[in-house]
């Protein structure tokens, strides 16, 4: 009885814990958190930087195989053999039959330079002896490339990956930087919109009063259908509204949780005074950047894009290639060195080779080079033309919300004089308190406007300084 006490209280316990541990767990997934947060969580979850990371791991992979390579390498090997030695007849003499059964263990290692060694282990018996005695052998070999010198297939084979991911970690470092400004963007719209269902929000509820409004003196005689209908109408278009604003907003949140790579329960926090933003506007104040000097602009361009870079790289790398293959077409000169045991046995060469006539092959590997070489130089010079288009195309935009933030500024302040004024004439009773709200209801929404001009400049230099290469 005891026994099942015990076991009732200690199920009723771990039932407790779990109640609590979920419900503790659930408070915390739906706990909200910052925007720094997000961005940092989406850098490494974004679904639209998986890919460019996949990219860099591969390559990384790369590596480490061709490293793997130049390790020791170790194979097993194994013969059978049988032999009929010293008979002219056609039928065999099975005592003139030998048979033998040899077992080895070879490793090999290359080494950057050209330089290679393979030692071998093996052990030999003759089946068809009586003695048991194997036969122990052991052999070394080394080779080396003196001249003229030219990287391994190894070296070029990791040359070559090197340089691929660079270019790799520059494009994704280039996306990273680019997404962040995307989120950036996205956050400062989801606040304009949550500012934009709480005015809509606002107008239904305005709608709302004067339709019950407008009801109630229709049940005196006050007021005739037509009226009630057109209140009807504009409540109606009121809750359209709102139901549009709040399905902007909603659309929008989940759009950009899923670009950032949230979890579904999570949500980020919405401050308009975000600590976030505040440094990234205090770096860029203290920032000096001549935007009415293009040409110093394009210059930026030319030395940090990492597309230009990239071409830079792949001309670089053909030229390197170009210069090891020249180098093949000399004279080759190559030592090594062998040792036997037991028979103790040493043999040092140094061996010559040229090909002196290819047919042709040289001749028309130069005639491809220089295509190639060519064809880089006409993608570098377009590259460079588009980007310089895309740079005007940007600081235009800066221009443009520089522009639209001044008349803003100015329908703003014609809003601020035309509301003062309402407000005077609401308190001489010269406008009814509806008039006065939707006038505020105005103001409210010029508000909200001059905040998304603020927000376009702002991103719009943003993103001139990423594509110059200051952030």
């Amino acid at each position: 009885m005891i026994i099942k006490i015990k076991s009732k209280e200690l199920i009723c316990f771990f039932l407790l814990c779990f109640l609590v541990f979920s419900h503790w767990s659930k408070i915390r997934a739906a706990e909200e958190i910052t925007l720094e947060d997000a961005i940092a969580w989406g850098l490494n979850h974004s679904p639209s930087l998986l890919d460019f990371k996949d990219n860099v791991e591969k390559v990384e992979r790369q590596l480490v195989k061709i490293k793997a390579g130049l390790n020791w390498q170790a194979d097993l090997t194994g013969n059978l053999a049988a032999s009929n030695q010293g008979s002219s007849s056609i039928a065999p003499n099975l005592n003139q039959e030998k048979a033998h059964l040899e077992v080895g263990l070879q490793g090999s290692k290359a080494f950057f330079g050209g330089l290679s060694i393979g030692p071998k282990l093996s052990l030999k018996k003759e089946i068809t002896e009586a003695e048991d005695n194997p036969e122990l052998g052991f052999s070394f070999n080394v080779t080396q490339k003196l001249y003229p010198w030219t990287p391994s297939s190894e070296e070029k084979e990791y040359y070559v990956t090197l340089n691929t991911l660079k270019k790799a970690e520059d494009n994704l470092k280039w996306q990273a930087e680019t997404k962040k400004l995307d989120w950036l963007e996205g956050y400062l719209n989801l606040l304009r919109l949550r500012e934009k269902v709480k005015v809509a929000e606002e107008q239904y509820f305005l709608a709302q009063n004067d339709f019950d409004l407008i009801s109630q003196r229709q049940q005196i005689g006050e007021a005739g259908r037509q009226q009630v209908l057109a209140e009807q109408v504009r409540l109606k278009q009121a809750e359209y509204n709102l139901k549009q604003a709040e399905n902007n907003f909603n659309e929008e949140e989940k759009l950009w949780s899923w670009e950032l790579g949230l979890p579904i329960a999570s949500k980020v926090k919405l401050v308009e005074e975000n600590i976030y933003f505040q440094q990234i506007k205090a770096e860029l104040a203290t920032l000096t950047v001549a935007w009415s000097d293009s040409v110093q602009l394009m210059s930026m361009v030319d030395k940090n894009h990492y597309q230009l870079a990239a071409k830079l790289l792949d001309r670089k790398q053909l030229r390197e290639e170009w210069g090891w293959k020249k180098d093949e077409k000399k004279p080759a000169v190559t030592t090594g060195g062998t040792y036997n045991y037991p028979g103790k046995e040493w043999k040092l060469n140094l061996n010559l080779a040229y090909n002196f006539w290819d047919g042709g092959v040289r001749k028309l590997e130069n005639e491809d080079y220089q295509a190639q070489l060519n064809s880089l130089e006409r993608e570098y010079q377009n590259l460079t033309e588009n980007l310089h288009n895309q740079l005007r195309k940007l600081l235009n935009q800066v221009d443009l919300a520089k522009l639209q933030l001044e008349e803003k500024n100015l329908y703003c302040q014609k809003i601020t004089l035309e509301k003062e004024i309402y407000q005077q004439q609401l308190a001489a009773g010269l406008i009814t308190k509806k008039e006065w709200v939707e006038k505020s209801v105005e103001y409210r929404n010029a508000e909200i406007s001059i905040k998304e001009a603020e927000d376009k400049v702002f991103l719009s230099k943003l993103r001139v300084l990423h594509f110059i290469g200051m952030i």
